[in-house]
């Protein structure tokens, strides 16, 4: 029975039925483009997102940082990762693109952080 995957590649969102047999993946109905093809294949495997959040600092006029993953994260995976974000606070001064969580959940994906915090 094949399941049914939502492109969000483009403003269409065609609604994708994909058949998975082992590794094989095959879309059997409903995608309309190239793109579109190569995202529900992954999608279908994979399920994964860039993670965008923000992470308390230690300074009161500069209170949150944002933050994302630097590789996609399994959507599964996702929450159980910013309730990790939440708990900790990084320690200015910050560089755009420096590594404020390293390994998160041992997943092989680190926080990276999103703009630049100087010292007071």
């Amino acid at each position: 029975m094949p399941d049914e995957v939502t492109c969000i590649m483009c403003p269409l969102g065609c609604s994708v039925e994909v058949l998975i047999d082992g590794q094989e993946v095959s879309v059997t109905k409903g995608c309309r483009c190239k793109e579109g093809m190569k995202f529900v294949k992954m999608e279908a495997v994979f399920p994964g997102r860039i993670l965008t959040t923000t992470m308390r600092t230690d300074r009161p006029d500069f209170p949150l940082l944002p933050v994302r993953s630097n590789k996609e994260i399994s959507k599964d995976k996702l929450l159980s990762c910013v309730r990790t974000i939440s708990e900790q606070h990084v320690r200015t001064p910050v560089t755009l693109g420096q590594t404020v969580v390293e390994n998160i959940l041992d997943l092989g994906v680190d926080i990276i952080a999103c703009r630049s915090i100087p010292i007071v």
